[in-house]
C-alpha cells in the first residue's frame, strides 16, 4: 500500500533530455533542497537574489568549489505543491554538451542531491497524488509512441477519462457490496428479502468487457498491427516484404528456402504503425534448419493480427499452397497473388481461398504493380482496428490493466454462472468474491498497489522522467 501524501526527504537530479550532442540539454532537480542548491550553483546575470516562482532567469552555472563558470543558460524554479512531482522543482536549460551537462550534474550531487532512479520523478508524482497509475503508464507510452495513433492513445489516458471509467466500475462494485453487507448485518430474525445482485453484476460485467475490448484496440494503437507474410518457398515473400518497406531488408535469391528465420520491420500507414514480419517458406519435407524456420513461422502466425498469404499467381495452386491457407484458418487474411508480370494461372475467386469476404490482391512485387492496393488494404485494416467513434477519444488500458480487468471479470462471470445453475447464492459468498474483484480494479489506478508492481511499471522509464 502506498501513501498519497508521500514526499521524499531526498532531492534528486537527472538529465531530462536524451544523452548526446544537441542544441539544449535540460537538467532537473526535485525535492526540498532544490531551491537551495539552485541558489548555490546558478548565478543570475542580473545580479538579483532569489528566483521568482515559474519565471526563467538567465545566468551562469558556477562550480561553488572552484568558482569556475561551467556554462551559461536559463534557470527555472517551480515551487511545490503545484508541480509535476508535488515538490519544489528546478530546471537548468543549458547547451547540449554531454561533457558540460555531466559536470553540472556532478556539481549538483556534491551539493547534496542524489542521482535519480529510473522513473523516479513520475513515481514521486504518483505517490504525491498528482496522477494515478493509468496516467503514469500513459506518460511512458507517450514518450515511446511509434505512431500518431499511439501518441493520441497515450494523450487520451493522461486526462483521466479512462481512469474515470475504471473508477465507475469500482463504484458499482462498492454499491453492490453496500447493499449486500447491509443485509448481512441485519439480525437473523429480519424478514427483509435477500437482494438480487444479478442485474448489477450484469452491468458490472458489461462495463468490464468494454474496458477489455478498448484495451485490445489500445494495444494495437501502441504496439502496431502485426502483419505476417506467409507462403511456400519461392513465391516472392521476401520480395514483397522489401517492396512494402521500400528497402532491401531481406535477402532475395531464386533459391527456395533462402529465408530461414523471421525478420521484422516497422512501417507507418495513415498514422498507424505496422510490424511487418517476413517468414520462412512453409513446405513439405524440409531439412532440419528449414524445419526450425517453419516452426517460427507457425508461431508468428499465432500472434498475427493480419496475414498476407502469398501465392505464385503464375502457377496453379498445389498442396503446399493449400497447407499455407490451412495454416491461416481463423485468421484475418489477405490472399496475395504474386508474379502477375509472369501471367495469371489462378482464379482470384477460387473457393480454396476461403470466404468471399477474404480480401484478395494481385501484384507483382518485382515491378511494383498492385502494391498500392495492398498498402490500402493494410491501411484500411489498421483504421478498422484503431479508430474510435467521432465523439470519443481513443484510449485503451495498458496490458497490465487489461489483465487485471480480465481477472476481475472472471470472478463476476463465475458468480453469474452460479446464479444460472443454482438460482441463488449466499450474499456472504457474493460479497467475499466481489471484494476480490474490487481489489483488482483498484490496482489498475494504484489505489491499492505494492512496491513490486510500482518497480515493474517505473523501470520502463528513463532516468530523467
Amino acid at each position: 500500500m502506498t501513501s498519497q501524501n508521500f514526499h521524499s526527504a531526498d532531492t534528486i537530479v537527472a538529465l531530462s533530455t536524451p544523452r548526446g550532442f544537441s542544441g539544449v540539454g535540460v537538467i532537473r532537480m526535485s525535492g526540498p533542497q532544490a531551491p537551495e542548491i539552485l541558489a548555490v550553483v546558478f548565478e543570475p546575470a542580473s545580479g538579483a537574489d532569489g528566483f521568482p516562482n515559474r519565471r526563467t532567469v538567465y545566468g551562469h552555472v558556477i562550480d561553488p568549489e572552484s568558482g569556475a563558470v561551467l556554462d551559461d543558460g536559463l534557470a527555472l524554479l517551480m515551487r511545490g505543491p503545484a508541480t509535476y512531482t508535488g515538490e519544489d522543482v528546478a530546471e537548468l536549460s543549458l547547451h547540449g554538451s554531454p561533457v558540460v551537462l555531466d559536470m553540472v550534474v556532478r556539481c549538483i550531487v556534491r551539493r547534496g542531491a542524489r542521482p535519480a532512479e529510473r522513473g523516479e520523478f513520475t513515481r514521486r508524482a504518483f505517490l504525491a497524488g498528482k496522477l494515478d497509475l493509468v496516467q503514469a503508464e500513459a506518460v511512458i507510452d507517450l514518450i515511446e509512441a511509434m505512431s500518431p495513433a499511439a501518441a493520441e492513445d497515450a494523450l487520451a489516458r493522461l486526462d483521466r477519462s479512462l481512469s474515470h471509467q475504471v473508477e465507475g466500475v469500482s463504484d458499482l462494485v462498492v454499491d453492490l457490496l453496500a447493499e449486500l453487507e447491509a443485509h448481512i448485518d441485519f439480525d437473523e430474525d429480519d424478514i427483509e428479502p435477500v437482494p438480487n445482485p444479478v442485474p448489477l453484476l450484469e452491468e458490472i460485467l458489461f462495463r468490464m468487457e468494454a474496458l477489455v475490448e478498448g484495451g485490445r484496440a489500445g494495444k494495437i494503437r501502441r504496439e502496431g498491427v502485426h502483419i505476417v507474410i506467409a507462403g511456400k518457398p519461392n513465391v516472392g515473400k521476401s520480395t514483397l516484404f522489401n517492396a512494402l518497406l521500400k528497402a532491401d531488408r531481406a535477402i532475395v535469391t531464386p533459391i527456395p528456402g533462402t529465408t530461414r528465420d523471421t525478420i521484422e520491420e516497422r512501417i507507418l500507414l495513415d498514422g498507424v504503425s505496422f510490424v511487418l514480419t517476413d517468414t520462412a517458406g512453409i513446405r513439405n519435407g524440409p531439412d532440419r534448419v528449414e524445419e526450425e524456420g517453419i516452426r517460427r513461422t507457425q508461431n508468428a502466425l499465432k500472434h498475427a493480427d493480419l496475414v498476407l498469404a502469398v501465392l505464385d499467381g503464375s502457377m496453379p495452386i498445389d498442396e503446399e499452397d493449400e497447407s499455407v491457407l490451412a495454416a491461416c484458418t481463423n485468421r484475418d487474411v489477405v490472399v496475395v497473388l504474386n508474379k502477375m508480370d509472369l501471367g495469371t494461372a489462378v482464379d482470384p475467386d477460387d473457393t480454396r481461398f476461403g470466404p468471399v469476404s477474404r480480401r484478395r490482391a494481385s501484384v507483382s512485387a518485382t515491378t511494383g504493380e498492385g502494391l498500392e492496393a495492398v498498402r490500402e488494404i493494410m491501411a484500411a485494416y489498421g483504421r478498422e482496428r484503431t479508430d474510435c467513434l467521432p465523439s470519443e477519444r481513443c484510449a485503451g488500458l495498458s496490458n497490465r490493466g487489461v489483465e487485471l480487468v480480465e481477472a476481475a471479470a472472471v470472478i463476476v462471470r463465475s458468480l453469474l454462472d452460479s446464479f444460472t445453475k443454482e438460482g441463488v447464492q449466499r450474499p456472504e459468498i457474493v460479497s467475499l468474491e466481489m471484494r476480490r474483484s474490487l481489489r483488482l480494479l483498484k490496482e489498475i489506478t494504484g489505489n491499492e498497489v505494492d512496491d513490486q508492481v510500482l518497480d515493474r511499471i517505473f523501470e520502463r522509464f528513463c532516468v530523467g522522467k
